[in-house]
């Protein structure tokens, strides 16, 4: 079971920071799961929300800040017990920093068609330079920054993310040429589950981040697990590994 550490490692550390990444890499997470978005100057910059107030110590839009203003931001607010202070990164200082990582899961935000181009032709362009194509899966919620990525590269795997409880979500994966769909589960199943592989999607679950949830995913038999506690899940695997 693959196991992504969602936003590195966000129940445990600063989210998508390179701390928080670092902090994931050291506790055995082969395989990250971050958010990009378009800043100011048009770099690619890991951040999951639209604006900078939940996670760091300032208030307003990313796409309004420069590439280094954000970075000598404190991103530290979702884990105010971290010792020092980390910025928010660009996807290149991530991707640079952790180029031999397994797998990657890049999710594009949702942004407006123009600026999801950029994006697009950007994370093409990066994923292209590190020599990533066949390590990484671009994910959405959007279905038009997917088929963005579709048209731009057409064989860079893809993943759509949405609640699936409504028959057209799947369908909407496949029309996308997806090779993956990720299922929360607070809405996803077992039958969902089966019903994407016989499709021949991959399917992801998350967020297991307690051993009641791990367990459900497995019983649903999704080939991949994304998680905001790795190193629990990774001791959970291990420890269903040793007793069975």
């Amino acid at each position: 079971m693959l196991i992504y550490g969602h936003r590195g490692a966000r129940g445990e550390a600063p989210e998508n920071t390179l701390a928080g990444f670092g902090y994931a890499y050291q506790a055995g997470v082969r395989a990250f799961e971050l958010d990009v978005r378009l800043c100011a100057d048009d770099e690619l910059v890991v951040m999951h929300d639209a604006t900078v107030d939940r996670t760091t110590g300032a208030t307003g839009a990313v796409a309004a800040l420069t590439a280094a203003e954000l970075g000598r931001l404190d991103a530290r607010r979702t884990c105010p017990t971290w010792p020092e202070p980390v910025g928010v990164p660009t996807l290149a200082a991530v991707l640079q920093r952790f180029a031999a990582l397994a797998q990657w899961a890049i999710e594009i935000k949702h942004d407006t068609p123009e600026r999801l181009e950029q994006v697009g032709r950007r994370l093409v362009s990066a994923i292209e330079r590190y020599d990533l194509a066949g390590r990484t899966t671009v994910t959405s919620f959007d279905p038009v920054a997917l088929g963005i990525v579709r048209r731009l590269a057409p064989g860079l795997p893809r993943a759509y993310i949405g609640a699936f409880d409504q028959p057209h979500e799947l369908q909407t994966a496949l029309e996308l040429g997806c090779r993956q769909i990720d299922v929360p589960i607070a809405t996803g199943s077992a039958a969902l589950v089966r019903a994407a592989q016989e499709q021949g999607l991959l399917v992801t679950g998350w967020q297991g981040n307690d051993a009641a949830a791990l367990r459900l995913l497995v019983a649903w038999g999704v080939d991949q697990i994304t998680t905001d506690y790795p190193s629990m899940a990774l001791a959970w695997f291990r420890e269903q590994e040793a007793s069975a």
